[in-house]
């Protein structure tokens, strides 16, 4: 059991709090119950486990621990002051994992006919990045496309957030706008980009698979230049005083759509 807070392990769990360091490290740290169990079930690159047997007593847990032990996983003990220490939890299970950086390559995505892709240009907030992996997820969306430089998605609030859609949806990075649209282009997906403000509103429209979802940051949105090189450009009204939806309540109410007249089109068939 490790009980110094000064262990190396201890410190690297702690440093990769920073962007810079998991990016350096290629490494990330998750905790909970949910996360890390569904880290193992999917497959993801789990470096190893860290748990408290003073403050861990889930059965499933335990018997996780085991199964992964035996398989090779290093499985290190550390007391409930120390795990409390590098928790960023009010009251931790006692239980997390350093996992490896997985991201895709563009040109590793595999396109097919039903295919839907989400790219979130120039996103900032780590939180949203999560709940659009949660609603990907629900709606069975294909990838996610990180566009530029902004969030990341293995910041501790995307992770959470995310609620283990992150293990299921694969996430992939393009360098721009142009290199994005290219890609689509190529591959033949209908980008469909979202704005507050237009005349086109997003359910009097025909969505074609394979598509793609492009959103923009929360405080800017798109750009005029994104959105002309978009195949169609569609927006979400607004009753109210606020200027515009939450990024993730945006990208779940374009999922759904999506997902209802694909719905409908298999019904009609």
């Amino acid at each position: 059991m490790i009980t110094s807070f000064s262990n190396p392990l201890v410190k690297r769990i702690k440093r990769l709090r920073q962007k810079k360091n998991r990016e350096r490290e290629n490494a990330y740290f998750i905790e909970g119950l949910r996360i890390v169990i569904s880290a193992i079930e999917a497959g993801a690159p789990v470096e190893l486990l860290v748990y408290s047997s003073e403050l861990l007593n889930s059965a499933i847990a335990w018997q996780m621990i085991s199964a992964q032990q035996a398989a090779g996983l290093p499985c290190v003990e550390l007391s409930a002051s120390v795990f409390e220490s590098i928790s960023d939890r009010d009251n931790p299970v006692g239980l997390g994992a350093i996992v490896n950086c997985r991201w895709v390559n563009l040109d590793e995505l595999i396109i097919q006919p039903g295919n839907v892709f989400v790219a979130l240009v120039q996103v900032a907030e780590p939180g949203n990045l999560g709940a659009v992996l949660r609603s990907m997820d629900a709606t069975g969306a294909t990838a996610l496309i990180i566009v530029g430089p902004g969030v990341d998605p293995f910041h501790p609030s995307a992770v959470k957030a995310s609620m283990g859609a992150l293990y299921s949806v694969p996430v992939a990075r393009a360098d721009n706008v142009e290199g994005l649209v290219n890609w689509s282009s190529a591959h033949g997906l209908q980008a469909t980009a979202t704005t507050a403000k237009g005349e086109r509103l997003y359910w009097q429209t025909r969505y074609r698979r394979p598509a793609l979802l492009m959103m923009g940051s929360e405080r800017e949105g798109l750009s005029s230049q994104a959105m002309a090189m978009a195949d169609q450009v569609v927006s979400i009204p607004m009753a109210g005083r606020a200027s515009s939806l939450n990024l993730a309540v945006a990208t779940g109410v374009m999922l759904y759509e999506l997902a209802r007249q694909q719905d409908n089109q298999d019904i009609g068939s």
